[in-house]
This record gives structure tokens, C-alpha cells and sequence, in this order.
């Protein structure tokens, strides 16, 4: 008795340390994930003349990405001159003419002696919003300083990606003075996580509704009205579902066609089909009990022909 007692407590010891390791392990991939996406947001980049004495600094945060409008909202900070280009305050010693390849406001007039203004920019990029959770963007982000004589100044350009929805890969392009880059952007592995995860759940409500009708249909259970409400409540509550993926994706992205649109239509299929054959079956039923109801009052003695059950 007292091995036996002693081998349920080692078992049970035994589970307890497995399912404490599973934590753990869980716990730490979890934390790999998030250490390992933390490096998307707040990226740095540097491209251009870093090395010449006599350079103009800028830095342009990149801190939005607006997949609908295919847009990205730019802010030029820390224009500043270095060496033979910057007075004694800092300043630039001359006036300058600062342009990118933006949308709208490209160009920044700076005066001598005045220090330079944080400059917000609209740059363009290229993609397909209906790709989402997978849907990539290219653009290109070009800065250029001129004298009042029309000559490039040298460049060093920081870029620095701030959205947290969004990861940054950059590459270098040969350009007529100044700096242009190439820009690539993905959403980040929580998203595409997330919204893959929201994927399988609302199939995975769409199957539950499957199993429900099953139970409903099959053995001719008749109107139950909790499966049906069940059905109802999964029905609208995946519109919201959906909605809350980051990111806003328009209708008809991945998405929807391949997980929320299956997953209306089977859920759909399956509350009308209860509704309607189940009304049917709930008839035929009390008809059944009706019947076996009157025989029982006629012939008190014997038992009724006819019941719910055999019915059933």
C-alpha cells in the first residue's frame, strides 16, 4: 500500500515539474519574441558622407506607416552643419535649400544664422493593402542640401523607423550628390502573428458552428434555441473580430478571403439550417407527443404507439 501510495506521489511530482517546464519554455519563447521583434521599432540606419568633416547632418524619423494611403509620414530633424558649413552657434554660416522626393512640402528654405526647423514630409511607397497580413511596401527616400549657388552639400543620413507596426529593411542608391535610399517595409512578426492567430480563430468558430448544426440536424433534435443563439452571438461577434487586427486592413485582404468570409458563410449556412429544418423537426415532434398525448387520455391503460422518442 505505501508503494503504491509513494509511486501515485512520484507521478504525481513528476507532472507537476513537466508541466512547470512546459511554462517555462513557453514563457521563454514567448520572451525571445518579443526581444527579438523589439528591434524593428526604433531602427537606425546611416548612409551618405559620414566620414567628410564638412557634411550637413540629418536624421528623418519615419514615424508612421499608412498602408491605405500608401504613405509615410516623415519628419526631417537635426539638420545641422558641421565644419567650414556651421558658425560659431551652430548654424549653418550660409543659406541653404533643403529637398526631398516627398509629397507636397519638398522643399525647406534655411536661413544663415537660423536654426534649422523640423520638417514634416509625405513620402510614397508601393504595395498591395490587400496582401495584409503579408503585405510589403517599397519607396525610396532621397535629402539633398543646396547652396544658394545650386551645389550639393556632403550629407550624413539617419533614418530611423519609429512605427511599431511596421519592420525597416534600407539599402544605399547611387545618386547625383546627396543621399537616396531604398526603402522596404513589412509588417512586424507580432502582427503577422496576431493577425494570423485571428485567422484560425474565426475558422475555428466557423467549425464549432458546423458541430452545433451536426448536433441539431443529425438526430433531429429539433429548435434549441441556446446552439442558435450560439450561432448568432459567433455571427456578429466576427465583425468586430476582424476589425481589431492592427493595421485596418481594407475588405477583401487576405484576411477575409481566407478566413472571414468562409467563416460567415458557414456560420450563416448553419444558424438558417437550424432554424428552418429544426422548426421543421420541432414540429413533427410535438405533433408526435400530441398524438401519444390523446391516446394516453383515450387508453389511460396502454402504452402510446407512438412517442417523442421513437419519433426521434
Amino acid at each position: 500500500m505505501r508503494k503504491h501510495v509513494r509511486r501515485v506521489r512520484d507521478i504525481g511530482l513528476r507532472r507537476v515539474i513537466i508541466a512547470a517546464a512546459l511554462l517555462v519554455a513557453v514563457l521563454a519563447a514567448s520572451v525571445a519574441g518579443y526581444a527579438s521583434s523589439r528591434n524593428n521599432t526604433d531602427q537606425e540606419s546611416f548612409f551618405g558622407d559620414g566620414d567628410n568633416a564638412d557634411r550637413v547632418n540629418v536624421t528623418a524619423w519615419i514615424t508612421k506607416v499608412d498602408s491605405a494611403t500608401q504613405q509615410l509620414s516623415v519628419t526631417i530633424i537635426q539638420v545641422a552643419p558641421n565644419g567650414k558649413l556651421a558658425n560659431p552657434d551652430g548654424n549653418f554660416i550660409q543659406d541653404v535649400t533643403l529637398t526631398t522626393a516627398a509629397i507636397g512640402n519638398w522643399k525647406a528654405e534655411i536661413k544663415a544664422g537660423d536654426p534649422a526647423p523640423d520638417i514634416e514630409q509625405r513620402v510614397g511607397v508601393d504595395g498591395a493593402v490587400t496582401d495584409y497580413p503579408f503585405d510589403r511596401y517599397t519607396g525610396q527616400l532621397e535629402v539633398h542640401v543646396f547652396t544658394p549657388e545650386g551645389n550639393n552639400l556632403p550629407v550624413a543620413l539617419t533614418v530611423v523607423n519609429t512605427d511599431p507596426f511596421f519592420g525597416l529593411n534600407t539599402s544605399s542608391v547611387t545618386s547625383q550628390g546627396g543621399v537616396a535610399v531604398n526603402l522596404g517595409l513589412h509588417r512586424t512578426m507580432p502582427t503577422v502573428i496576431f493577425a494570423v492567430f485571428i485567422m484560425v480563430l474565426m475558422l475555428g468558430l466557423a467549425l464549432g458552428a458546423v458541430v452545433a448544426a451536426f448536433y441539431i440536424l443529425h438526430w433531429r433534435r429539433g429548435l434549441i434555441f441556446p446552439a442558435c443563439s450560439m450561432m448568432a452571438a459567433i455571427l456578429f461577434a466576427l465583425i468586430p473580430l476582424r476589425n481589431a487586427v492592427p493595421g485596418n486592413p481594407p475588405i477583401g485582404s487576405i484576411i477575409d478571403f481566407g478566413s472571414f468570409f468562409i467563416a460567415e458563410a458557414v456560420i450563416s449556412i448553419s444558424l438558417i439550417s437550424s432554424i428552418v429544418l429544426g422548426f421543421r423537426h420541432q414540429r413533427k415532434i410535438e405533433l408526435a407527443e400530441s398524438a401519444a398525448t390523446e391516446v394516453l387520455e383515450k387508453n389511460p391503460a396502454e402504452d402510446s404507439p407512438t412517442t417523442a422518442t421513437e419519433y426521434r
